[in-house]
């Protein structure tokens, strides 16, 4: 069986079929093809909507066995009741919204255009087909340019009220020269109780970027502040 087969029927469960075909129907997306990214619990593909916009499509798996155990920053999120697809398309909801509030004030990320269940449909980072690199793969960039800009995004992101969660050069992309942050399913909302997944965004960044050679950084405690002097 080759590997593409082996990913789609992975993550085209009979529920996600229907609802990749209600996405199609109402014109959010077309064909897919790819997969253009994927993770422990995802996969992201490439389509063209009704306006002709090319969309990038991540699809939340419908498969428990993509989880040895449920991640422990979920208990932040409440207690859940419904089964475990419903947990699933919880998580994409909680993306989806968390993606919005970080395009809305002004943080580079894909716009995001629609969430039905388990799959979000938002804007597609990259030229023709080809999806821009992560900026694990593509260091040719300003180091204090992009160290200045993705602190005030965590900043951005903390004013507005939650956390990237899972920050690091494996979730931001190098497009065109700027960075785009990407992959917000663990985002959480910043209260007191989740401040170590804040610390924990800082310091892969602040490692990240001493590894690259930039000297000047600012502390962890400076970044919290220009928060909220009160975390």
């Amino acid at each position: 069986m080759s590997e593409l087969k082996k990913t789609y029927l992975h993550v085209f469960d009979e529920s996600t079929i229907y609802n990749v075909n209600k996405l199609e129907s109402d014109g959010y997306i077309g064909q897919l093809s790819g997969p253009i990214g994927s993770g422990k619990e995802s996969y992201v593909f490439l389509s063209t909507d009704l306006q002709k916009r090319k969309v990038a499509v991540k699809i939340h798996r419908h498969n428990i066995e993509s989880f040895k155990e449920i991640p422990s920053y979920l208990r932040f999120r409440g207690s859940k009741t419904g089964g475990f697809l419903k947990t699933i398309d919880d998580w994409s909801r909680y993306e989806f919204t968390f993606m919005s509030k970080a395009f809305s004030v002004g943080v580079n990320s894909p716009e995001p255009y629609r969430l039905f269940r388990n799959i979000i449909v938002m804007q597609f980072i990259g030229e023709d087909d080809t999806p821009a690199n992560t900026a694990v793969k593509d260091t040719n960039f300003n180091l204090d340019s992009w160290y200045t800009k993705i602190i005030d995004f965590i900043v951005k992101l903390g004013q507005k009220g939650f956390l990237h969660g899972d920050l690091s050069p494996y979730n931001i992309l190098n497009f065109k020269g700027e960075p785009y942050l990407i992959d917000f399913s663990q985002a959480l909302k910043l209260t007191n109780f989740t401040k170590d997944f804040l610390v924990r965004d800082i310091l892969n960044i602040n490692n990240w970027f001493n590894k690259l050679g930039k000297k000047e950084l600012l502390n962890t405690e400076e970044i919290i502040s220009r928060i909220d002097k009160n975390l």
